[in-house]
């Protein structure tokens, strides 16, 4: 499963990800391991949201940031990744927003003026 780190800091955010390689039947390498580092400074973003989903069929809960991007893309991070937290706190505060409700569906925690 793909790891994610995110952090906010004056220039914008910055995501990186590290991808495990794909091993086969025998512990073989299928595909190499890759990582990654997305670098988003404040101008290429237009908005980032929290998201909540309930999924069937127990109401299992999934949380994510979504950073959109002004071009039109987005960039999803799990509630799972290395400063997930530290990151809404940031965004909220650099907004002016409150902490959003954790039973929220979707909350804007950062948009552009």
């Amino acid at each position: 499963m793909q790891t994610q780190r995110i952090d906010v800091t004056d220039h914008g955010i910055t995501v990186a990800w590290q991808e495990p390689p794909l091993l086969s039947f025998r512990g073989v390498e299928m595909r190499p391991g890759t990582t990654g580092v997305d670098e988003l400074p404040w101008d290429d973003i237009s908005r980032v949201t929290l998201t909540v989903d309930e999924l069937p069929p127990d109401g299992e809960r999934w949380t994510e940031l979504v950073v959109d991007l002004t071009w039109g893309e987005f960039l999803p991070v799990r509630a799972d990744a290395d400063g997930f937290a530290e990151a809404v706190r940031a965004l909220c505060a650099r907004s002016g927003t409150p902490l959003p409700d954790p039973a929220a569906a979707t909350t804007t925690v950062w948009s552009r003026a």
